[in-house]
């Protein structure tokens, strides 16, 4: 009876700590939104929806405001996969992938398409787009942890699967950035991937702390989203990628990471021939899971 009693107390302590920490994630979520959609309007941070309005467009900002917070708080209350250097690699590529997006959200001119069109741009015309500068700036964040990870971690079985863990994080990051062209898309794409690589995973409970605040602020946002009141922007759907390349990383095998890479390289090579938009509007169960939740206009 004393040892049950035991468990039940260490269990008990070990679910508050979490549910603090997602309930603190969650609150200030709420709480900061409308100051940041107001910020961004003043700041003239706006782009012309798909249905010819206005809105804020980088509201994927609340991701690099509340993630570091969350991070500080995990460690504050002893959270075990925050205490880690696990947390150190995830802070610096969420934030790194952010900081991405967010030049690109700033500074961006969107003539130039695709990641043949910013190669292109950079080889014949001798042209940094903002978006080459992102998959430039992405592209060494998702290198930097590949071979940190590798050596903090272990290279593993296969010391060449370091080249998988990279492709996974600068992949992600991207495709959930071509998702975001709808309501509410690109948070759907999100939580698709991250419930899938969940049920996958045997080792989720070590990173719990990591990556459930992202769930929890992903879920508080996408409401507004789906009323298109404002968009994630570079800033959030590159965050929001890059933290799935991360957890596939972490939580799937190597013959997993290498299914995983299959089909997101097969995504971005699709995505230089066809329109994601066309596909989904062509086939009625895909358009109907991407108009779930969104206002019909």
């Amino acid at each position: 009876m004393e040892e049950l009693v035991e468990f039940l107390q260490l269990n008990l302590f070990f679910l508050l700590r979490y549910f603090l920490l997602l309930t603190v994630s969650a609150l200030l979520t709420v709480f900061l939104l409308p100051y940041l959609t107001k910020m961004l309007t003043e700041s003239n941070l706006l782009k012309t929806n798909y249905r010819g309005e206005n809105i804020p467009a980088a509201a994927g900002l609340i991701f690099l405001v509340i993630l570091p917070l969350g991070i500080g708080l995990g460690f504050l209350l002893g959270i075990t996969s925050i205490t880690s250097v696990n947390a150190v690699l995830f802070i610096f590529v969420v934030l790194g992938m952010g900081l991405a997006g967010f030049i690109d959200d700033c500074l961006g001119n969107h003539g130039v398409k695709g990641f043949k069109g910013h190669l292109k741009a950079f080889i014949k015309e001798k042209k940094l787009t903002t978006g080459g500068l992102k998959a430039l700036f992405g592209g060494t964040v998702a290198l930097v942890f590949s071979i940190a990870n590798a050596r903090l971690n272990g290279f593993g079985n296969y010391p060449w699967i370091i080249i998988i863990d990279f492709f996974l994080v600068a992949l992600a990051a991207n495709i959930i950035n071509l998702f975001d062209l709808r309501p509410g898309r690109a948070g759907k794409a999100y939580l698709i991937v991250f419930i899938t690589v969940l049920l996958l995973s045997k080792n989720f409970i070590n990173f719990t702390g990591l990556f459930l605040p992202v769930m929890v602020i992903l879920l508080c946002y996408l409401p507004h989203d789906l009323k298109a009141k404002m968009m994630l922007g570079d800033v959030g759907s590159n965050l929001l990628g890059a933290s799935l390349g991360i957890m596939m990383v972490w939580m799937l095998s190597d013959f997993g990471k290498i299914i995983a890479f299959i089909i997101f390289l097969s995504l971005q090579l699709a995505a230089e021939k066809i329109s994601f938009s066309e596909v989904i509007d062509k086939y009625r169960p895909l358009k109907y899971f991407d108009q779930l939740g969104r206002d019909q206009f």
